[in-house]
């Protein structure tokens, strides 16, 4: 099989579920199968649970060892991608410290034609990758990423290449403050990005209007303990003109606003790019981060037009960590 006929494996490991692709160097997933996580306390079932995947879709699509190039795995939560070790994984914390590599290479047997390699990455890395690969990125050589969800992640991409230097944390974008007397993040700090604009953030600033008594159709779609409120209704709610999910929205475009001014001075992208399930809201999320950008980041002159969505969606993360192996060895396989 020639090089361009060749294909990576990537796959996309969530805390409940997973996802294996089949990759070709153009970008193209000719195969793709979701799994769902199996979960331990002290041993690392995911891992062998994607190992027993990669071989199933290797059958399923009739691949053998010398059809593939590898294998990449994108990983939710800091990662060591020189040693394999996955130093943390806060919805799989029986990963933490776990070598994958190590496990996965017992686990995936190449013998035949050789060892494959196996990389790792982190979740928002991959997806910053892919997105500049394939994605809404693939005409510049220099964006920011951030992915917007139960928490916030992101990538850094300089010379088409997306970098996460010595101590992997450039690109950790939830992590900029944007209020120093903000909520507490994960992280133990106060006023991050994540804890303003996460999840829980959002979901914490629509309750505290809610009751302080303001009007708001959230009122009848929260429950009525606000178990049903999250990104999503309050993006619906915004969108139908309800003042207090729009001032919700509001507040969370104006901090991700600041996060992206400070992102333009550092990096100096060519493009921005939010991706994940809260970057869906649209115009009610889109509207006040480029108000902000354009009144703050003056200094950049940044066109706030390249503020954008990202393309791939939820398979960003399957090509993304394929990318890592076609990114590593495309350019020396004959």
């Amino acid at each position: 099989m020639t090089r361009r006929n060749k294909v990576a494996i990537g796959i996309d490991l969530g805390g409940t579920t997973f996802a294996v692709g089949v990759v070709t160097p153009d970008g193209e997933i000719i195969a793709r199968e979701s799994y769902d996580t199996p979960r331990s306390e002290d041993e690392p079932l995911a891992l062998a649970a994607v190992a027993s995947a990669v071989g199933g879709i290797m059958e399923q699509e009739t691949l053998k060892p010398p059809d593939i190039f590898g294998v990449g795995i994108g990983i939710p939560g800091p990662v060591d991608p020189e040693t394999g070790i996955i130093k943390r994984a806060p919805n799989l914390p029986e990963l933490d410290g776990v070598n994958a590599v190590e496990i996965l290479s017992g686990g995936m047997d190449f013998a035949e034609e050789g060892t494959k390699p196996i990389l790792i990455g982190n979740d928002a890395f991959c997806a910053t990758l892919a997105e500049l690969r394939w994605g809404a990125g693939r005409d510049v050589e220099n964006l920011v990423m951030f992915t917007l969800g139960t928490g916030v992640g992101g990538g850094i991409a300089l010379d088409n290449e997306v970098r996460r230097g010595p101590r992997q944390i450039m690109g950790e974008v939830g992590h900029i403050i944007v209020d120093p007397d903000g909520r507490r993040c994960g992280c133990g700090n106060h006023g991050c990005l994540e804890a303003m604009v996460g999840r829980d953030g959002m979901v914490h600033r629509a309750v505290r209007l809610l009751e302080k008594g303001l009007p708001s159709i959230l009122r009848e779609r929260a429950g009525r303990k606000h178990e049903k409120l999250s990104p999503r209704v309050i993006a619906e709610a915004a969108q139908e003109g309800d003042e207090l999910a729009l001032e919700v929205m509001n507040a969370s475009g104006h901090y991700l606003g600041i996060a992206l001014c400070s992102c333009i001075v550092l990096a100096d992208p060519d493009l921005i790019l939010l991706g994940g399930g809260i970057a869906a809201a649209g115009d009610v999320l889109f509207d006040p981060i480029r108000r902000t950008v354009h009144h703050r980041s003056m200094i950049s002159g940044f066109d706030v037009e390249k503020i954008v969505p990202a393309e791939l969606g939820n398979e960003a993360g399957t090509y993304g960590a394929a990318a890592l192996i076609i990114d590593e060895l495309t350019g020396d396989e004959p």
